[in-house]
């Protein structure tokens, strides 16, 4: 920790071993919870509801603004943060950055303020839905699913994975263009409504390059927890401060970073999408840090030969999980470009299909047809043929019957007149006398 930086009395980290995509500053419960009791807990202007989630450094509650009657969601630092100067300026950090990012992807910031015990809180946007780690884990979870050329990959009520990523990389590319580094991107920061609106949170880690660079941010000590937490250690020893799973390796050494340490990330969240893990597993936390900070992506690229991805995809997130950062897309926003032109060709290649299917049915239909058409003429010519045949059978009757006829008369009027006798002569009877 740099000299300037505010000790803190009494307090010591204990490093614990969580799962490999939970972001950790410090140890604390990352487990949401179901509105427990707010312990008198009171926010000036603001009806507290209830807890949401709390993680390491800090807490959500869900909230009603008074003024406004809107629902909010209320941050805040861990009560034990309070009178703690460097976590009240880094979670002030936190706000102005999140701030200064006036995007449909992003939160938008409604006030901060001061709580009675010197703690900052701020009132934001309240997220409904879900995150994409519960989408992805869903629609694994459903192999009949996994066709990735698929655009509606995740339920009815929501958008495609495909699409989701796509949203993710324009908030995070309006973010580099402002000269913000989100640092910690990954599904579990992300969130998915209930009408396909798509979230990026969590802007803890932000770095503002146009201002403070990453070797002058002072790190709050804190220890390193699991793979795909936020690892924190004292400057002097080694400073990580993201999450293992998705980590570029530059940042997991420590070493100064831009958006392409971004664009890395965003690489993992896509491998996540096609394979169903992160880029980077382990045996354990140190383990993944230890691959993250070797580059060791050799699972990561096995799994995306072999997922069933179209293969300008997998060439994509190759791309961005390069182990070099200048082998890697300068930004979020080329690799938007990217996924829109895939999408683009994507439903090219879905209407051109639409009409060859189209064209097909249309050809069956009209040899259908003709072979109606052909069938009803021959029951036609069939139906004709054998009225012709009666009537010709009928001409020959008459005929027939005519010839008989004609020789009936003919015998009849031609045939030879026999003399009559008269008492026993052959000479004619005389006429009887008046």
């Amino acid at each position: 920790m740099s000299a300037s930086a505010p000790k803190r009395s009494g307090r010591s980290p204990t490093p614990t071993r969580t799962d490999p995509e939970r972001t950790v500053r410090r140890p604390g419960n990352d487990t949401p919870s179901p509105f427990p009791g707010l312990g008198g807990f009171v926010v000036p202007g603001f009806e507290v509801l209830g807890e949401i989630a709390r993680g390491g450094m800090g807490v959500v509650f869900a909230a009603r603004e008074l003024a406004l009657g809107r629902e909010v969601a209320i941050k805040t630092l861990l009560p034990e943060f309070a009178g703690d100067a460097l976590a009240a300026a880094r979670f002030a950090g936190e706000v102005r950055t999140t701030a200064r990012l006036p995007h449909p992807g992003v939160p938008p910031v409604y006030r901060l303020g001061m709580l009675a015990d010197g703690r900052p809180f701020m009132a934001m946007k309240l997220i409904r839905g879900r995150t994409l780690a519960a989408v992805l884990a869903a629609r694994w979870q459903r192999p009949a699913s996994r066709s990735t050329d698929d655009l509606d990959l995740t339920a009815q009520d929501s958008p495609g994975a495909l699409q989701i990523v796509e949203q993710v990389c324009q908030a995070v590319g309006f973010a580099h263009a402002r000269g913000v580094v989100h640092r910690d991107l990954k599904p579990a920061n992300v969130m998915v409504g209930p009408f396909g609106e798509v979230q990026v949170m969590d802007w803890g880690l932000a770095l503002d390059t146009k201002g403070r660079h990453a070797d002058d941010l002072d790190p709050v000590p804190g220890a390193a927890t699991g793979p795909d937490q936020v690892i924190v250690v004292h400057r002097t020893m080694f400073v990580a401060e993201g999450t293992p799973a998705y980590m570029a390796p530059e940042q997991a050494r420590g070493e100064p970073v831009d958006a392409r340490a971004d664009v890395f990330a965003l690489g993992g969240v896509l491998c996540a999408v096609l394979t169903g893990r992160p880029p980077f597993t382990g045996r354990d936390a140190d383990d993944v840090l230890r691959r993250a900070r070797l580059a060791d992506l050799d699972d990561a690229h096995d799994r995306l030969d072999r997922s069933d991805a179209a293969p300008e995809l997998v060439a994509l997130a190759k791309s961005c999980l390069a182990a070099d950062p200048d082998d890697r897309p300068p930004d979020a926003g080329v690799v938007t470009g990217i996924l829109v032109a895939h999408r683009a060709g994507l439903e090219v290649r879905l209407r051109e299909f639409d009409c060859e299917q189209a064209a097909a049915v249309a050809r069956s239909g009209e040899a259908r047809k003709a072979a109606w058409v052909a069938e009803r003429a021959g029951h036609e010519l069939a139906r004709h043929a054998a009225a012709r045949g009666r009537l010709w059978r009928a001409v020959l009757v008459l005929v027939v019957l005519s010839a008989v006829l004609a020789a009936v008369l003919t015998l009849t009027l031609f045939a030879p007149v026999k003399p009559t006798r008269c008492n026993g002569w052959a000479s004619p009877c005389p006429s009887p006398s008046p």
